[in-house]
Parts: C-alpha cells; sequence; structure tokens
C-alpha cells in the first residue's frame, strides 16, 4: 500500500491525524526533536500528505511520544527507550536496572567533583 492510499484509509475510517504543529502542542516537545526522532527511528509518522509531504502521526504515534517523554524524563538513553518500545523480547526491567545502575554511578562521579571543587574553594579562600 502506497503512502497516499494508507492517509486515504486512515481519512476514510474516520481517524484523526495529527500535524507535527498539533503534536508539539499536546506533547511540548519541539519540531526540531519531533523530527530527530522520526530520523532514529524512534518515531515515524504514519503518512505523510501534501505537496510537500507532511507529516501526520495518529492517536497510537502520539501514546508512543508520551511513553518516549516519560522515559526520557526518567533518564533514560533513547537506545534503551528503543529497546523497551521495540523490542518484544525485551526484558524491560533488566533495562531500568541498568539505567539506574549508570546514573548512581554517574550521580556518585558528580559527588566526587564536587567535593574537589569544595576543596579547591576552601584552598583558595584560606589563601592557600
Amino acid at each position: 500500500m502506497t503512502e497516499e492510499q494508507t492517509y486515504r484509509s486512515l481519512r476514510d475510517t474516520s481517524i484523526h491525524l495529527y500535524s507535527v504543529s498539533e503534536i508539539c502542542a499536546l506533547t511540548g516537545v519541539t519540531r526540531k526533536t519531533l523530527f530527530y526522532y522520526d530520523r532514529t527511528g524512534l518515531l515515524k509518522p504514519v503518512c505523510r500528505t501534501g505537496s510537500q509531504n507532511f507529516k501526520q502521526y495518529d492517536a497510537e504515534s502520539l501514546m508512543r511520544l508520551r511513553m518516549i517523554l516519560k522515559y526520557r524524563e526518567a533518564g533514560l538513553h533513547l537506545s534503551e527507550i528503543s529497546a523497551i518500545l521495540d523490542d518484544p523480547g525485551c526484558d524491560r526491567v533488566m533495562v531500568l536496572n541498568r539505567a539506574m545502575e549508570r546514573m548512581q554511578q554517574e550521580c556518585s562521579q558528580t559527588n566526587d567533583q564536587i567535593i574537589r571543587l569544595q576543596a579547591m574553594i576552601g584552598r583558595i579562600q584560606g589563601g592557600q
């Protein structure tokens, strides 16, 4: 089925299609982010319409984007999100545990850096 046939089929069954602007307004993502997700394959439009190939998204795309955003807010990398959403055999708990371990390590490294900075500040203020 061509993209135009898919669009007609979606339109004929009264499925609402969202434009890029609508998706951005509903979710708060920027056009740049939405286009990046398209380029990386994380969120593809269901079809393209018009002479300028406008991207169109359906309700399932909107739900997927909301899941992507929830995982991003939790600190997951896009590769981790992709595995969770696209790999039916993915062990989601394992992916989430690994992400949490990574973040704990990053937090520990940040705390070490803060301690070093505090020591530098103390030496400067102490005249050393």
